[in-house]
């Protein structure tokens, strides 16, 4: 595994919950989740709009259309309110979400990407 270190103390979760990291280009949501730290891609499988809010227990949700992805397996658990009969997945982006190891290393998050 190669472990990246990302330059996030782990004292932001004394705050918050989660936080979204721009890693090699691409986002990805680090949530804390009953002491656990995950991590997984920021963007929503629906339209590509990033989770940028509402991470409630291990709950991620598009803030554009309400999909909602489990954050310890990236895996879709609520299809978008905003007319979810029509197929506009978005082209790159595959199901389940892509997730990542994270471990935390003298106070600092490190992700294996």
């Amino acid at each position: 595994m190669t472990y990246r270190k990302i330059s996030v103390s782990t004292k932001i979760f004394e705050k918050e919950n989660h936080f979204i990291a721009w890693v090699n280009g691409r986002p990805i949501l680090v949530a804390k989740y009953e002491g656990k730290y995950f991590a997984m891609d920021a963007v929503c499988a629906h339209m590509g709009c990033a989770l940028l809010e509402r991470v409630s227990g291990k709950v991620a949700e598009c803030p554009a259309h309400g999909a909602k992805y489990d954050i310890t397996s990236g895996e879709r658990i609520a299809e978008a309110r905003i007319r979810p009969e029509v197929p506009c997945e978005y082209d790159s982006i595959s199901l389940p979400l892509r997730t990542y190891k994270v471990r935390e290393s003298d106070g600092f998050l490190d992700i294996d990407l």
